[in-house]
This record gives structure tokens, sequence and C-alpha cells, in this order.
């Protein structure tokens, strides 16, 4: 039996074993030796230099592994893609290109508005085709010619090794975008600046990750003029279809279900339904997808009926804009979510994570906000204070949409990356020292599919 298991491993690509070694040591913050094992790999099937063409000024390429109807990550590369001056040509190569583009339909109809898509499809099993297929990308790319690459991938091998070919061979500017900041991530150590959106994870990329080169430039959100809007009548109707009465207070949260929970406990669920009873005329509402461990912890809390829970929209926005207050998932906080919020005018009460800096986004909001607490109880009491108390809520919504346009609308944040020429400094890890031991989320404690048994949509 083992003799035919070592046949089997035999079949796959050299890409899998270095994608399952990933698997076997996250999470670790410094990956470096994977990298170079990826790099020198890629080097070896692919060694004679290939020939580059004069780069085009005008043209930026973006990577990614992944794309999702929802979730942070795609829409920060549908924003970042769509932000970048017209004057620019832009295209996106995918790895795993069919199932993407079959996956994601509504992002992919979103980004075809104003990108090219290309790329591959290559699935890391099958090894007769390695070769073929990531010469086929790095051909694809150089024929295309960026002066600028921006990196959006997960952890995928085959995407590094690309990477060290382009880094290698060219003199493609490669800019890495540390979107997944909670985890263990392969690629860095190719890049020539790492986009980072806050100071604190530019100091755990210094510090623990073991990368310099980081350029914090602030998460991009959309152009000014693309901001949504949503008619009274819109909202309206979407309160309506959530069930919340005319006359009601309605809160709101919108997640990934696993920033919920604390290992077999959700302080979160428990402070929804202190909020809910001690608040008649108020609703909940949840937007996220549980899978059955989670939902059996949730079962357990009883809920009062005035709590809604609604699987994730791809036109999630219209839905967070019933929200008189929207409170912060807890105790993993959220990133984009907080920046959709101030495009639409919506306060938000926000958590900060003390037990774990890589699970706090509080470097997103101004500097001391008003609403922004480290425990359970000082967040109840904000969204109870923010909650009724309206000309307060106008005051909180009209400072953090100002503070948007001036730190991540599209045009300021691209127009960063365009001229980023130099690194961050050295981060002063003495504003952290308040925080305990900084630990990242195992890979596995994540679930895209929501058609896996405890799966979600991202």
């Amino acid at each position: 039996m083992l003799g035919i298991k070592n046949k089997i491993k035999k079949m796959f690509s050299k890409f899998y074993t270095f994608d399952e070694e990933f698997k076997r040591v996250n999470p670790i913050f410094d990956m470096r030796f994977l990298d170079k094992k990826i790099g020198e790999y890629a080097s070896s099937i692919i060694s004679c230099p290939v020939v580059v063409p004069v780069l085009n000024q005008n043209n930026i390429a973006f990577l990614a592994s992944e794309i999702w109807d929802t979730g942070g990550h795609t829409g920060l590369l549908n924003n970042t893609m769509q932000a970048f001056p017209s004057t620019f040509k832009r295209k996106l190569f995918l790895t795993k290109k069919t199932l993407l583009m079959q996956r994601a339909s509504v992002r992919v109809s979103s980004i075809e508005g104003h990108s090219e898509i290309d790329g591959v499809d290559f699935y890391s099993k099958n090894i007769v085709f390695e070769k073929f297929i990531l010469k086929k990308l790095l051909n694809k790319i150089l024929e295309f010619s960026p002066t600028l690459l921006i990196v959006f991938i997960h952890f995928d091998s085959f995407a590094v090794g690309l990477l060290a070919l382009l880094k290698k061979y060219t003199h493609i500017k490669i800019i890495f975008c540390n979107h997944s900041t909670q985890h263990s991530v392969l690629g860095m150590s190719f890049a020539h600046l790492i986009w980072e959106c806050m100071s604190s994870t530019a100091f755990v990329t210094q510090k623990y990750r073991g990368f310099r080169n980081t350029y914090t430039a602030g998460i991009c959100y959309l152009k000014k003029e693309q901001f949504p809007v949503f008619s009274e009548r819109e909202i309206l109707n979407a309160r309506q279809e959530l069930g919340v009465p005319e006359d009601s207070y309605c809160t709101m949260t919108g997640c990934n279900s696993y920033k919920l929970f604390d290992g077999n406990s959700s302080p979160y669920l428990e402070m929804i339904k202190k909020i809910l009873e001690q608040n008649e005329n108020l609703w909940h509402v949840l937007i996220t997808c549980f899978n059955e461990d989670q939902k059996k912890i949730f079962e357990e809390i009883n809920m009062p009926n005035r709590f809604v829970l609604l699987s994730p929209k791809t036109n999630y926005k219209v839905y967070f804009k019933c929200a008189d207050v929207f409170i912060d998932s807890i105790p993993f906080a959220s990133a984009n979510t907080i920046i959709d919020l101030m495009s639409l005018k919506v306060p938000v009460v926000a958590y900060k994570n003390k037990d774990n800096l890589i699970f706090s986004f509080h470097e997103y909001l101004p500097s001391n906000y008003s609403y922004l607490f480290e425990n359970t109880c000082d967040v109840q009491a904000g969204v109870e204070k923010l909650l009724f108390n309206e000309n307060e809520r106008k005051r909180i919504a009209n400072e953090n949409y100002e503070y948007l346009l001036k730190n991540f609308e599209g045009n300021t944040v691209t127009q960063k990356l365009l001229e980023a020429n130099s690194f961050d400094s050295e981060i002063n890890e003495n504003q952290y020292k308040n925080f305990k031991e900084i630990k990242l989320l195992p890979w596995g404690k994540r679930m895209y599919l929501p058609h896996k048994k405890k799966g979600l949509t991202n």
C-alpha cells in the first residue's frame, strides 16, 4: 500500500508537494525557506534566460490565485484595478482562470468592465504539464510587458514560482499586496515592495516575517465618483426584505463566520443576545454562514426572534445601508468592511483586539475614535449610546466619510503605489507593546467554499 501511495505522489506536480509542505508548517511567520525552495525549482525547470520585451509604461498587470463573488480580498483587488487612471491598460492574470471565472461570475463581470482577464488553468496534482503551463503564463505576462505587477495571491506555490522567474529575468516592478495578514504568506521574497495597508501589519512583516521592504500605502477603496449610492426606496425595500419593522432600530454585522468565535464560544453572539434582550425595539442582522460546529454553538445561545441570520450577498452594500449602527466582528475585527461603511456613511462601533494585533484593524479608523473598544461590555455600551442619538450617528458617519476621502480614496492610494520608490523606515514597536502575543491563524481555520461540509462564503 505504501508503494502505491509513493507512486501516486510521484505523479503530482512538484508545486503540489510545496503546497502540502506549506500546509504542514503553517502557521509560522517566516516562510523565506519555502520561497527559496520554490524559486530554485522554478529556475531549474525554466533555466534559460527569456527574451524580455521593452516594458510598456502604460501597462499594469495583476496576479491572483483566488477570486470570489463576496469577501474582502477580491473587493480590494477590484477596487485597486478600477482606481488606476484610465490612461493605464490593465490586465488580470489568474492561475486557475476557468474555475475562478465560473465561481466568481459577478465580480468577473465587474472586473471585465475595466480590465482584460487572462491566465492559465494550473492544478497542482498534474505533473505532466507544470513546466509548459508555467512558461505559458510567464510568456503571457511578458507579451503584455507591464511596467508594474501587483500581486494578490493566496498560498499558491505555482504563482510563487512565477514571481521568482519574473524577479530573476525581468525588470517588472513587483508589488506584493499583503491582503492576508492573519496567515502565513508565500511569495514576499520576490517582491520589490510589500504593500501594507496599516502600520501594524508593516511592523509584523518587518519583525516577524523577515522583510524590511514594506510600503504602507493604506487600503485602496473606489474613486469618490464610484462610491455606492442607494435611494430611500431601495433601502426601505431591503429593510422590508430583512423583516425589520419601519419604526424599529437595526444593528448589523457582516463577516466570515470564523471571525465571531473564540474556540467553542462566541463572546460576540452572547453580547448581541444581551443587546436584544435589553432593547425591545431593536432588530439585529448578521450576514454570514455558519458551519456545522458554529451552528451548534449558535443554537445553544437561543437568540431572541428579533435576530436575523442572512446568507452572504453579492449586493451586500444595500443591506449595510439598512443599519442604524454597524457592529464590528469579535474577536477578529473586520478590515474592508470598515471602509465600506465609511463610504456608505453608516456609523460603526469597532473592536480593538489587544490579545492579538493580527486580529485588530483599529488603524483603519481615525486616531482616538470615540467608538473603538477593547471588550464586549464597552462595545455594548457604545452601541446603545450611538443607537439612540441620531445627531451623534450623523456626526460619526460624516467624520468617517471625510477620513476615507483623505486616506483610502482610490486616486490617493493608487498614486502612492505609482510613485513608491522607497521602503518604510523601521517601525517603532513600542506603540504595540501593550498587545499580547501575536499569533497567526492556520489556513485550515478559514474555509471558503459554501458547498463543502464546513464551508462558507469568503
